[in-house]
C-alpha cells in the first residue's frame, strides 16, 4: 500500500514538474515575441517637406477656378510602437506661398486675402496644430486646431519606414466647414455668385529621420 502512495506522489511531483517548465517556456517565447515590436521616434526633416493644396471657388461666374501653392511643416515628430503609429505636427500658416499667380497677376492680394480674417487670420493663429491620432490599414485619424477650431478628420496617408527614417505621403481632401471662414460663406446678398468650396486639396509629402 505504501508503494502504491509513493508512487502517486511521485507521478503527481513529476506532473507539476513538467507544468513548471512548460510555463517557463512560454514565458521565454512571449518574451522573444515582446523583443520583435518595433518601437522607434522619428523626427521632421524639414528641408523634405512640404504640403501642397489647392483650392476652388464653386458657383456663379468664377466656378470652377482655382488657386494652388504650398505651405511649410516646421515641426514634427511620429511615434511608432509595432503596426502604431500616432505623432504631431505643426503648419506654419505665415508660410502659405500662392504659387500659381505672380507679382502682376495678383499673388500678394491673394496671399494677403488668405492670412487675413476671412480665411486663416494667421495674425492670431499663426500655426495650425496637426495630431495623428490613430493610423489604420492606410488611413490616419487627425485632430487639427484650426483657427483656434479643433477638427477631427479621416484621411488615406502611405507610411513607409526603414532603418534610417519614415516617409509619409497622400492624396487627399479636408473640409473645413466647421472653421466657419468668412471667405468660404456664400455672400446673404448675392447667393447667386458662389463662394470658395470649404474643402481643400492637399498634396503631403513629409521626410522623418529615425532618432
Amino acid at each position: 500500500m505504501k508503494k502504491v502512495i509513493y508512487g502517486v506522489l511521485a507521478f503527481a511531483a513529476l506532473t507539476f514538474t513538467s507544468c513548471g517548465g512548460a510555463e517557463s517556456t512560454d514565458g521565454a517565447i512571449d518574451a522573444d515575441k515582446k523583443e520583435e515590436v518595433v518601437v522607434a521616434e522619428y523626427q521632421l526633416d524639414q528641408e523634405n517637406s512640404k504640403i501642397e493644396w489647392a483650392g476652388s471657388w464653386i458657383g456663379g461666374q468664377n466656378d470652377g477656378n482655382s488657386h494652388n501653392g504650398v505651405v511649410k511643416i516646421t515641426d514634427g515628430t511620429m511615434l511608432q510602437d509595432g503596426e502604431k503609429f500616432n505623432g504631431h505636427f505643426t503648419v506654419d500658416m505665415k508660410t502659405i506661398d500662392v504659387q500659381d499667380l505672380d507679382e502682376a497677376s495678383g499673388k500678394p492680394k491673394l496671399q494677403g486675402h488668405l492670412a487675413n480674417e476671412d480665411f486663416f487670420n494667421i495674425d492670431k493663429y499663426a500655426v495650425t496644430d496637426v495630431k495623428v491620432m490613430e493610423y489604420i490599414e492606410g488611413n490616419a485619424k487627425l485632430m487639427l486646431i484650426v483657427g483656434g477650431v479643433e477638427m477631427i478628420r479621416t484621411v488615406p496617408i502611405k507610411i513607409e519606414t526603414n532603418d534610417k527614417g519614415m516617409t509619409m505621403k497622400g492624396d487627399f481632401s479636408i473640409d473645413f466647414g466647421d472653421a466657419e471662414m468668412k471667405g468660404m460663406t456664400v455672400n446673404p446678398e448675392k447667393p447667386e455668385e458662389g463662394a470658395v468650396s470649404t474643402e481643400i486639396e492637399f498634396k503631403l509629402h513629409a521626410e522623418l529621420m529615425k532618432k
